[in-house]
């Protein structure tokens, strides 16, 4: 018995497609046969991105589009979000990757100007996404949010508390989005990402001996994730085999959270010798 997840009926909306976690969902999602729009704050990095991907999987019919959306702009996200549903008529599952990191500093070189910027992009701006979406999903019965996280709105980031804030702020506010609309067919749910290679992450692994001793002593799994895990992990919220889950968050993290920050591979235990 064959078993595989099959998108074919859906459309999908994924903000910051174009790179890194976000390039890698809209590929996976187009791989289930998904109908897949994304947004990136450069129209002709958006271009460049749908070109390669009508290359790659030769489609004899329009399923990928990318337009211009920043999700530091309230109004680019409308027009986003407006064009895909003239478009195509719906949005069945909306994925909100794209998102703002701030500036790494100490507390006392942080601003509250900047504080609010970040929480307005991070969280405000993805509950307006999700009150353009919901309306039409009310209408079909059915629907899923996903917002992709971060494992740094579990612990301690001491260096961007704004970051960190506004991704714990976000998993709060997907369960109470969960709780409003669970009878409704609509599932919210997280997807928390650890440390993965990524452009934007680039500066906790490019020093290779640095990043070798962060694996080693914070990754039970001992290594490094890849874009396309997150992604593997959406595309499976997002199909119907996911459907008796909402509200939950779904760490992709190589058991950071799970087994303690602190942890390293079972293999660094030495056993206790005997006489």
């Amino acid at each position: 018995m064959s078993y595989s997840i099959d998108l074919s009926s859906q459309v999908v909306l994924v903000t910051g497609g174009t790179q890194g976690i976000g390039h890698a969902i809209v590929e996976k999602m187009l791989c289930a046969g998904a109908r897949v729009a994304f947004c990136a704050p450069d129209q002709l990095e958006c271009d460049q991105v749908v070109a390669a991907f009508n290359r790659e999987f030769e489609f004899g019919e329009e399923r990928v589009i990318g337009l211009a959306g920043d999700l530091r702009d309230r109004e680019s996200l409308t027009s986003f979000v407006n064009s895909v549903l003239a478009r195509w008529g719906k949005i069945d599952t909306l994925v909100c990757n794209a998102t703002v990191f701030g500036v790494q500093c100490e507390i006392e070189d942080a601003s509250c100007e900047g504080f609010a910027h970040l929480l307005e992009s991070n969280l405000v701006n993805n509950f307006h996404l999700c009150r353009l979406v919901l309306p039409q999903m009310q209408a079909l019965g059915a629907g899923s949010i996903i917002f992709i996280t971060s494992i740094s709105g579990f612990s301690a980031m001491p260096t961007n508390i704004p970051y960190s804030s506004s991704k714990a702020a976000l998993t709060s506010m997907a369960r109470s989005l969960a709780a409003k609309y669970a009878d409704q067919g609509i599932r919210v749910n997280c997807i928390s990402p650890g440390l993965i290679r990524t452009e934007g992450s680039r500066s906790a692994w490019e020093n290779e001996e640095a990043a070798s001793s962060f694996v080693r002593e914070k990754i039970p799994m001992q290594r490094i994730g890849q874009p396309s895990e997150i992604a593997d992990a959406c595309v499976f919220i997002a199909s119907p085999q996911a459907s008796y889950i909402t509200a939950a968050t779904l760490p992709v993290d190589g058991g950071r959270v799970g087994v303690g920050q602190s942890s390293g591979s079972t293999a660094q235990i030495q056993k206790p010798k005997t006489s």
